[in-house]
């Protein structure tokens, strides 16, 4: 019951997950399912529940034992970002450092392709953002928050068109790396990045849409 208090309370991704669309709880739970140890399987769409197993791998498992719950999500946010190689301030408003993440990530990805590959993929990104902010409620709305973060509305554009561009050999691939089926392309290294890793990048794309569709609402466009 602790663990379940405890997500309920951790409002950083709670809240975001309540309002992320099936389609959107769907990709985040086949990311954590695909770990061994997991509790879910892929058809899990209860926001406590998802959010209870991430707080879960995001912690030390003798810690857990201990305290009988996993760690916050902001918690998880810093320790990915340290991972992938990105300084931030704990001060700094979490859409930015999942931003920054979302940029690494796909900055890294990109230096495994080949200059053809690369140009490729950099075509697809550009289509999938585009795609993301023409299907926003509120288009001027998504793409003023799509201005400050592009790398997150992308990885959500991918969400969306994830059937679409499977066949595309390098956008598929990525698609693999996120989902953990072909996660040793990207050397997520340890079973559980390869869930925190990805997961905050589709939980910062969910966040960044709700932005856009918070700061429609507010000006009424």
């Amino acid at each position: 019951m602790k663990n379940i208090d405890f997500a309920r309370n951790d409002k950083d991704i709670y809240s975001v997950l309540v309002q992320a669309t099936n389609e959107e709880k769907a990709f985040l739970a086949e990311i954590i399912s695909n770990k061994y140890s997991s509790g879910i399987t892929k058809d899990e769409r209860d926001p406590l529940k998802l959010v209870s197993e991430l707080h879960s791998m995001g912690g030390d498992s003798v810690m857990n034992l201990l305290r009988r719950r996993g760690v916050n999500y902001r918690e998880i946010v810093e320790d990915v970002a340290s991972k992938v190689g990105i300084k931030v301030d704990s001060k700094n408003e979490l859409m930015k450092i999942e931003e920054k993440i979302a940029e690494k990530v796909i900055t890294d990805y990109k230096k495994k392709l080949s200059a053809h590959e690369r140009e490729k993929f950099e075509e697809v990104l550009r289509e999938s953002l585009n795609n993301k902010l023409s299907m926003d409620a509120k288009n001027a709305a998504a793409r003023s928050i799509g201005s400050m973060t592009p790398a997150l509305m992308a990885v959500g554009g991918f969400i969306l068109r994830r059937g679409a561009i499977a066949a595309i050999p390098v956008a598929g691939q990525f698609i693999g790396v996120l989902t953990g089926v072909i996660g040793v392309i990207f050397a997520f290294t340890g079973t559980a990045y390869s869930v925190t890793i990805p997961a905050v990048l589709i939980i910062g794309s969910i966040r960044a849409r709700l932005a856009a569709e918070k700061f429609a609402d507010e000006v009424d466009l």
